[in-house]
């Protein structure tokens, strides 16, 4: 299905962007001089290349930040984006597989390159600056690749196969239905060149590759400028934006942002009365829910008993394995916790 016939770009900012009243700083940056030379920002290719492209890319917003920006990103919050372009980088627990995923994706970039350029006969150019957009000077792209003869451009991804085929964020090839970060990438990039089409080829389990067509879609072109304007003002200004308390890594950001404790006891607002009772709540749903699900859990491996297989009368089926887990050492650490104390009169806690 194409993006119009389900009107799919306008849902995803459906929970995070309301932006009508940000146009005055939209007027601000658009009146504002471009500087000399600025459409173009060089890096060199020394050995410190790609520390002076990292440099530079904290000068605006690039592609792969435009979800961020906007609240959309699944890995970074806005928040966290914000820190690291006032270059007060928030420290990152180390992910040693993303690491090495990033790695990998980026020494097969070139491999996927020339696989796309035999099997659609065209002619790519890989551009070693950083771009700027002509009248919002903070939107930076530093591209993958773009085509000769054509107003398009190239954006290469490495991608699992089970995250390809399980997480519903994928369509069909020669489609435009893909995650919603990968399509902000390419709208910011379009906006950015002035580019008509995008495509994104995906190098799936490592040894299939895939295209999907994204073409510039102006209405949501003006919804990403809109967003990326009001995340650069946050960021012109020193004025964090608001964290997104359901992020995913919002918990996480805060366990970093404050490691330790200092010993102080404050009032908390009233506000976060309510919060506390949420949770409270929340959390009795949950044993509510995890009993009924312990409960069903044994109803089944009573029936199984010793067979390996059972199967229901819908076809599916559950397996028992013996799995061997080998002892293993955890390395020591240092970690906050967050814990409750009732009040003393605790029927008032229940009465409230």
């Amino acid at each position: 299905m194409g993006r119009n016939e389900g009107n799919r770009p306008f849902q995803i900012f459906s929970r995070n962007l309301a932006l009508a009243p940000h146009r005055a700083v939209l007027l601000s940056f658009s009146s504002r001089r471009r500087p000399p030379g600025s459409g173009l920002l060089s890096v060199s290719e020394s050995m410190n290349a790609r520390e002076e492209w990292l440099a530079l890319r904290k000068k605006g917003v690039g592609g792969s930040d435009a979800a961020a920006a906007l609240g959309q990103s699944p890995y970074t919050t806005a928040l966290e984006l914000y820190y690291d372009k006032i270059g007060e980088q928030v420290p990152r627990d180390i992910d040693a597989d993303g690491l090495e995923r990033t790695d990998f994706g980026r020494a097969l970039e070139g491999v996927v390159a020339s696989r796309y350029a035999h099997v659609y006969s065209v002619h790519l150019r890989r551009r070693n600056q950083i771009i700027r957009h002509a009248r919002y000077p903070f939107m930076l792209a530093s591209v993958d690749r773009t085509i000769d003869g054509m107003k398009a451009g190239l954006e290469i991804k490495t991608v699992d196969q089970f995250a390809y085929k399980l997480s519903g964020l994928w369509g069909e090839p020669e489609s435009d239905e893909v995650p919603p970060h990968y399509l902000l990438q390419c709208a910011h990039y379009m906006a950015c060149l002035d580019y008509a089409v995008w495509y994104l080829a995906a190098l799936v389990g490592g040894h299939r590759m895939v295209r999907y067509v994204i073409e510039r879609d102006r209405e949501l072109e003006q919804m990403l400028i809109d967003g990326e304007c009001l995340f650069w003002t946050h960021v012109e200004t020193r004025e964090p934006p608001p964290l997104d308390y359901e992020h995913p890594h919002a918990i996480g950001l805060l366990r970093r942002l404050y490691t330790g404790t200092n010993g102080g006891t404050i009032n908390l607002p009233e506000d976060v009365y309510h919060w506390h009772r949420v949770r409270m709540d929340a959390e009795e749903h949950v044993k509510s829910y995890q009993a009924a699900s312990d409960a069903a859990r044994a109803h089944i491996l009573h029936a199984m008993g010793e067979a390996a297989i059972g199967r229901l009368p819908n076809g599916g089926a559950y397996k028992r394995k013996t799995v061997h887990r080998p002892a293993y050492h955890v390395e020591d650490c240092d970690y906050t916790t967050l814990t409750y104390s009732r009040p003393k009169a605790d029927t008032q806690e229940k009465d409230a």
